[in-house]
């Protein structure tokens, strides 16, 4: 006959089982009931949070800006020295979004633009925008850049035009200038002098981010999300073309990735996140690096690696991005004048991180820190929601000797830094509650059941086994069975 000890241990052990069965299977269930719930919730389809999240970023958005005076500018004109720099700054604008002409298409596709609005933040720089500091003269480089291979006596024409009108190599600005823009001396002379013989005008106004307050940089198509949510937030086109007409190679002129504010949900670590920058008008890509806890909430980040602007030597799918083809900058630089109307600007990372040596050491001043001056994205893996960022560029222009133009004539070739921004966001306090409550509480509360009931199979198991492995040392089945303090169930006798 079998004993009431024996029925109690099998049920046990079958309730032990039966609870770490059904904690394994909720792990499964959960899981695909948390994807689905975040399909759903992460496209921009009207009224969804994530498109008012899309339409009005909710996080601040930080434009800060390092300008690099040069302090001997009259030994680096004379005498052909190496610049030196001092970094100034930072000067700090708040960035607002506005999502405008948004129209949705058939294609499962959001068509819009974007305006950006700049306001300086006087208690979070360093000194006022109108603070000044020594820079080059980047419309008459401009002009010394287009008349580098014309007959002698262009160029000789151009220096008496340069020389007439009192132009220097260097000149010097305030912040707000070479931002946001100045009336330029050499320029509105030669607005007059185009007026007068060919009946044409030219802005007689420059800066590196002149008529960018209160703009957009073009009109961006963008997958929504709805149909497949693996190509949420995807870029479709650009200024309505598929690709880019800057670079030499089909690979270099496609536009990849997104605006690196979002990204698809379920970002796997082992492949490199794309986005899109219009700034250095090319795509790259960012790579996985470390996990880490922003405000409770689990990320991964991603940074830009050395690769993206190492030499073609080095790295053979950068030949592309050689403009004219052949003409290869060495590593660490990016030549962006074929879309920056001539102009000689090369892009670089901040104090020419991860750039070669010989470019780094042709300027004094610089001091690249990778903890400092690399880009990263940090995103939360689940949802693809940038949550903490950081684009770093620095915007440089290459000075050489040019024939008949006098303040060039004794330069040693040089990469010129003339500043680095940091463009940057980061969920505040209350977005990451928000965040918390809505994805992370529900999942913690579905691993707490799941786990939970494998916990408590597991140890009612456990029991099951310590108990028959203590009757069968002892060699007597009719052994009692005991609870864990070794006392005998009277409900068993």
């Amino acid at each position: 006959m079998v004993s009431k000890s024996s029925v109690c241990a099998s049920i046990c052990c079958v309730l032990g089982v039966a609870l770490v069965v059904v904690g394994g299977a909720l792990i499964v269930v959960f899981k695909n009931l948390i994807h689905s719930n975040i399909e759903k919730q992460v496209n921009l389809k009207e009224g969804s949070e994530t498109y008012t999240d899309w339409l009005d970023p909710p996080v601040p958005i930080y434009f800060q800006v390092w300008v690099l005076d040069v302090v001997n500018h009259d030994e680096v004109v004379s005498q052909g020295k190496r610049p030196s720099v001092v970094q100034k700054g930072p000067y700090t604008y708040r960035e607002s979004r506005q999502k405008v002409n948004i129209t949705f298409n058939d294609n499962d596709t959001v068509t819009y633009r974007e305006k950006r609005f700049f306001r300086f933040q006087r208690h979070m720089s360093a000194g006022p925008e109108s603070e000044t500091f020594t820079t080059v003269n980047l419309p008459m480089l401009t002009i010394a850049n287009m008349i580098r291979f014309e007959y002698s006596f262009v160029q000789e024409l151009a220096d008496l035009l340069l020389e007439g009108v009192g132009e220097t190599l260097f000149l010097k600005l305030s912040v707000a200038d070479i931002l946001w823009g100045y009336e330029d001396k050499l320029l509105k002379d030669v607005d007059e002098i185009l007026q007068r013989t060919i009946n044409k005008t030219i802005d007689d106004h420059f800066g590196l981010f002149y008529n960018q307050n209160g703009s957009d940089d073009g009109v961006y198509n963008i997958n929504t999300g709805v149909k497949d949510p693996s190509h949420f937030a995807l870029i479709r086109s650009w200024n309505f073309n598929s690709t880019l007409p800057y670079w030499t190679s089909p690979s270099a002129n496609m536009i990849n990735g997104t605006d690196g504010t979002m990204f698809p949900p379920f970002v796997d670590k082992s492949a490199p996140l794309y986005l899109f920058s219009s700034d250095i008008c090319r795509s790259l890509d960012v790579k996985y690096n470390h996990d880490y806890d922003f405000k409770d909430i689990s990320l991964a980040s991603f940074v830009a690696p050395d690769s993206t602007f190492l030499n073609v030597t080095m790295n053979p799918d950068n030949a592309g991005f050689c403009t004219p083809p052949g003409n290869c900058l060495p590593s660490g630089l990016l030549n962006v004048s074929y879309c920056r109307q001539g102009a000689p600007v090369v892009m670089s990372q901040p104090h020419f991180l991860a750039a070669d040596q010989s470019v780094i050491n042709g300027v004094d001043g610089m001091h690249p820190m990778r903890a400092e001056h690399q880009t990263f994205v940090d995103v939360e893996p689940m949802t693809g929601v940038a949550m903490n960022v950081a684009k770093k560029l620095q915007i440089n222009v290459y000075v050489e000797p040019v024939r008949h133009i006098k303040d060039t004539e004794k330069i040693t070739p040089v990469f010129l830094p003339i500043l680095w921004i940091n463009e940057s966001a980061a969920i505040d306090d209350k977005t990451a509650k928000k965040f918390r409550d809505k994805v992370q509480e529900p999942i913690k509360i579905t691993e707490a059941v799941q786990y939970g009931l494998i916990t408590l199979g597991a140890f009612i198991l456990i029991c099951v086994i310590v108990i028959f492995i203590r009757r069968t040392m002892c060699g007597n089945n009719d052994i009692p069975l005991q609870d864990l303090s070794g006392e005998t169930d009277p409900l068993l006798n």
